[in-house]
């Protein structure tokens, strides 16, 4: 191939990409706690709205994967607190790479994961218990949760977990 015939490849290649619009992976995201500077009430991306819609997708471009992170705590007297995130998978990794006598920022996309769920062990310490679970296709994070009976932000559960253990010291 010469190099004239290699330029005319590559540029039809580059303007083919550009003018289909290659995407990258689409995945939901709702949040546990709005942004900071964000009122609650008027939060729509939060978790405990979770509804499907197209207000929910994101592109990932520094992702291969989805996520979908059930967790739960169990406080006193059977009381459980349930909740659910969403979002792309963590997979960029960014770092200061020396070539030439000189630094340069480089990110690059990290395959940390296998697909499907597994759990975090909790060691028998009073955590909160999570299940993690990676999928590669666009918006595969959308099942529902196992139990998904009263979803609760993260705030909730560490302000009824302080809660508990401050009535506990009143006794």
């Amino acid at each position: 191939m010469t190099m004239e015939t290699w330029a005319i490849t590559t540029m039809v290649t580059v303007l083919s990409l550009v003018i289909t619009g290659v995407s990258s992976l689409e995945c939901y995201k709702c949040l546990i706690n709005p942004p900071l500077g964000e009122n609650y009430k008027t939060a729509t991306n939060l978790c405990t709205n979770f509804d499907y819609s197209d207000s929910f997708v994101v592109d990932c471009p520094f992702s291969t994967m989805c996520m979908k992170q059930d967790f739960h705590l169990d406080i006193q007297n059977g009381v459980r607190i349930e909740g659910v995130l969403r979002d792309c998978a963590p997979q960029k990794h960014e770092y200061q790479d020396f070539k030439n006598g000189k630094w340069s920022p480089k990110t690059e996309v990290l395959e940390p994961y296998n697909e499907g769920c597994f759990s975090g062990d909790d060691k028998g310490e009073r955590v909160t218990t999570s299940r993690y679970c990676y999928c590669r296709s666009n918006l595969c994070n959308s099942t529902p949760s196992t139990n998904h009976e009263g979803y609760t932000d993260i705030m909730g559960v560490i302000l009824v977990f302080n809660l508990m253990k401050y009535i506990n010291s009143l006794r």
